[in-house]
């Protein structure tokens, strides 16, 4: 991701049941491993228990509160996934502006290139028109100002991720694109034009 790569390591497999692994370790000890547990329950119900653990780095109280602040998102677009996109094949894409703008003018810029209202709430309709894809209507699905906005489309859960100032208000962009002709290079060179056009 952004031009760096990370091993991993899996460290349980039992089909439908549990899936773990780990991190490669970084030089100063620090790792994260990830262990999923799917349990069936009565009525044709399912539980999805998620464990993170790992040790942290130097600046173990941003990155704890980072993760505290992300998972509510990171497992709302699961649930996304699950409603509207099961079992379709996604196009990751990634864009990142590092210092883009403090958080208030960062989110101005974003909502008014989305064609949002400065109060954004759940359902309200976007237009993403991105120069060089085609336009695409969707709908705000996920509102966690001032770290994260969340879209979906018919082919796509766009996710918008502001940093904040501790970690230099950097602007992240983590899209999942359904559309089958899809083309990650693309997509993601087109994202980071919009970027740089909106942070310039």
């Amino acid at each position: 991701m952004f031009g760096n790569s990370e091993g991993t390591t899996v460290t349980g497999y039992e089909p439908g049941k549990r899936f773990a692994f780990r991190g490669d370790g970084n030089p100063d000890g620090t790792f994260m491993a990830m262990e999923y547990l799917i349990e069936g329950r009565d009525h044709g119900s399912t539980v999805l228990r998620l464990v993170q653990h790992g040790f942290l780095g130097d600046d173990w109280e941003t990155e704890f509160e980072a993760m505290g602040v992300g998972w509510d998102m990171y497992l709302h677009k699961l649930v996304q996934y699950l409603t509207y996109f099961r079992g379709r094949p996604a196009t990751v894409v990634s864009a990142v502006r590092p210092q883009a703008a403090e958080s208030a003018p960062a989110w101005a810029a974003i909502k008014a290139a989305l064609g949002l209202p400065d109060t954004v709430r759940l359902g309200d309709p976007v237009r993403l028109a991105v120069d060089g894809l085609p336009p695409e209507e969707g709908v705000v699905d996920y509102t966690g100002f001032p770290a994260f906005l969340g879209l979906r489309t018919a082919d796509g859960l766009y996710r918008f991720i502001h940093s904040g100032p501790k970690r230099g208000n950097v602007v992240v962009l983590g899209h999942h694109v359904f559309a089958e002709d899809a083309d990650q290079e693309h997509v993601e060179a087109a994202w980071r034009s919009w970027l740089s056009r909106l942070f310039p």
